[in-house]
């Protein structure tokens, strides 16, 4: 008589009517590697994400125009001194990682995540740096020199790469964004990198020409007055605007813009002059107006259909005369 041979599944209970329970578990346990090895991905991006800084800077019309260097002081995240922003002690000693097994990476079929736990180093430790927790970062003030290009305007933003928050860990810095605000010149206005200088002659400079000195970003320059220049004339100064990039032109144009002062008194020699002057204005302003009369006179007659048949008939007769002749 043969005895029954103890079976190592004789406690497993098979199904083979139903399948919907195998589903299930292996289903859920795909869900749930599969959001465990993506919810590690998105965790130590999310980490491994330095923040960056935004601050403002004005600077006056000058300092924007010619360039210049600033020291910005500000918070920010700094690596902390006590761990050199390792997060843990310096005379600590890691240890493989338990999860990863020193690999740094964790698989689970078909995907593959940096280890939560370790963070990808294959090291663990367990001790933790009091003074910035484990960050590797505190916080604290932080001093940036910063060089200014020439011929920025309002609204412009200069990045200053790794001068942002530090990494956590070693993770690299952040960077620096500086937004300019740049004051009005009370004697410059800018279009683009063109400037306008108003500039006040007397009528008499007006009249007469003549040189004057006008204010530039470089110094006062002589220029020409022209004779007879008018309320809001411009003369344009080639290459004195603010620098720019372009093909051959590394400079914008400053254009002076004249404002023609009269004089509100006259001592009697002044008015004497002034009405002599006004007397001449008037007799060639009737003369000018007399030529203009008659050239219009003579145009308005050719024009008129009478005058074309007795000047055509004046030919004809011409013609017969010569003819017989």
């Amino acid at each position: 008589m043969m005895k029954e041979q103890p079976s190592n599944t004789e406690n497993i209970n098979y199904n083979y009517g139903n399948g919907n329970d195998f589903r299930y578990t292996y289903s859920t346990q795909f869900s749930d590697s599969f959001q465990k090895i993506f919810s590690e991905i998105f965790e130590n991006e999310a980490e491994n994400l330095t923040q960056d800084i935004q601050v403002e800077l004005s600077l006056s019309f000058s300092e924007a125009a010619k360039g210049c260097t600033k020291h910005l002081s500000f918070d920010a995240d700094v690596p902390c001194d006590s761990c050199n922003g390792l997060g843990y002690p310096l005379n600590s000693k890691p240890k493989v990682c338990p999860t990863c097994q020193g690999v740094g990476r964790v698989t689970i079929p078909p995907f593959t995540a940096t280890c939560s736990t370790c963070k990808g180093s294959g090291r663990v430790i367990k001790e933790r740096c009091r003074a910035c927790k484990a960050s590797g970062v505190v916080e604290a003030i932080k001093d940036v020199k910063v060089t200014i290009p020439a011929g920025v305007d309002s609204g412009d933003t200069i990045r200053v790469p790794k001068a942002g928050h530090a990494g956590r860990r070693g993770v690299q810095p952040g960077s620096l964004f500086i937004k300019l605000k740049v004051a009005k010149d009370p004697l410059f206005a800018r279009e683009g990198a063109d400037l306008y200088v108003d500039y006040h002659i007397s009528f008499t400079k007006a009249i007469l020409g003549g040189k004057v000195e006008v204010p530039t970003l470089s110094g006062k320059t002589k220029i020409q007055v022209p004779k007879g220049v008018q309320p809001g004339q411009l003369v344009v100064l080639r290459g004195k605007g603010l620098p720019k990039s372009g093909f051959l032109v590394n400079h914008g144009d400053q254009y002076v813009r004249f404002r023609i002062d009269f004089p509100t008194a006259l001592n009697e020699r002044q008015r004497a002059i002034m009405e002599e002057f006004a007397q001449e204005e008037v007799i060639n302003g009737d003369y000018l107006d007399r030529e203009v009369n008659l050239w219009q006179q003579l145009l308005e007659r050719v024009s008129n259909p009478k005058f074309v048949v007795e000047f055509s008939l004046l030919i004809v007769i011409l013609l017969l005369l010569i003819k017989t002749l």
